[in-house]
């Protein structure tokens, strides 16, 4: 991890992981089970990292360009997803997009824009079926 947003990121989504979700659903499993993490936009920031939960586990990665994406199989168990980008070194303004899929249903999308330092940072979450 290479800088404070990272470390920050990787909070929340610790933190988000920690919710529970009802019992009563356990053994049902409705549509795709295939998750997809995009980012798209502009950044020509120093460093982009983007966090993402898989099968109930966190992970990260280094976005050496956009558009970016990683897709995984969920497992039976896995009732939601977590997704975030950061980055610094950014053209203040620029915008970056992180969206979740479920097969081909678009689960979330939100915009980042980076701040006046340069900074831009964008957390999403989704429920899956």
């Amino acid at each position: 991890m290479k800088n404070p947003i990272t470390y920050l990121l990787v909070a929340f989504m610790a933190l988000t992981s920690l919710t529970s979700c009802s019992s009563d659903d356990d053994n049902k499993t409705v549509g795709s089970r295939e998750i997809r993490y995009e980012i798209t936009g502009e950044f020509s920031g120093q460093s982009l990292d983007a966090t993402y939960t898989v099968n109930n586990g966190a992970t990260n990665a280094e976005v050496t360009s956009l558009p970016w994406s990683y897709t995984f199989t969920a497992n039976a168990d896995t009732r939601a997803v977590s997704f975030s980008a950061g980055g610094f070194g950014a053209v203040p303004g620029e915008k970056i997009t992180i969206k979740i899929f479920q097969g081909d249903t678009q689960k979330a999308s939100v915009e980042g824009t980076a701040n006046s330092d340069g900074i831009v940072a964008v957390v999403s979450n989704a429920t899956i079926n």
